[in-house]
C-alpha cells in the first residue's frame, strides 16, 4: 500500500512539474499584414488590403482597409494557442445598417510562416468565405 501510496506522489508530481513545460507559450500576433480574401459565392470577387493587429492587454485592436471598396473594418479579438478569432465591422457605417454590429466573424490559424489562414462569416446574412493575412516584413 505505501509502495503504490509513493508511486501514485511521485506520478503526481511528475505531472505538475512537466505542467509548465507543456503549456504553450502565448503567442503574440501583433503587426501589420496584407490581407487577401475571397467569399465561397460564385459571383463573389476576390479583394485584398492591410490588415494592423495590436496586443492591448489580452484583447487585440484590429483595423483592416479593404482597397476594392475602400472601407475600413475595425474590432477586437482573442487568441487562444495558434488560434486569433476576431469580430470587426465597417467604421464608418457598416456594410448594411448604420450602426457597426461587429458585422463579420473571422478565425484564423497561424501557419508555421507567420502567415493566418482563415475563414470568415457575415453576421446578417448567408456571406462566408476565406482570407489570409500575411505578415509585412
Amino acid at each position: 500500500m505505501l509502495r503504490t501510496s509513493l508511486l501514485c506522489t511521485c506520478l503526481f508530481a511528475l505531472g505538475l512539474s512537466s505542467a509548465p513545460a507543456a503549456a504553450e507559450e502565448a503567442l503574440d500576433f501583433s503587426g501589420t499584414y496584407r490581407m487577401e480574401g475571397k467569399g465561397f459565392g460564385p459571383n463573389d470577387s476576390a479583394y485584398h488590403g492591410t490588415c494592423k493587429l495590436a496586443l492591448e492587454g489580452r484583447v487585440y485592436a484590429v483595423s483592416c482597409f479593404n482597397e476594392d471598396t475602400r472601407h475600413t473594418y475595425v474590432g477586437k479579438g482573442l487568441a487562444e494557442g495558434d488560434t486569433l478569432s476576431i469580430f470587426i465591422g465597417d467604421e464608418l457605417k457598416g456594410d448594411h445598417n448604420s450602426v457597426f454590429t461587429g458585422e463579420y466573424l473571422v478565425v484564423y490559424r497561424r501557419a508555421a510562416d507567420g502567415r493566418l489562414a482563415g475563414t470568415w462569416v457575415y453576421a446578417q446574412g448567408p456571406a462566408a468565405g476565406s482570407e489570409t493575412l500575411t505578415p509585412l516584413r
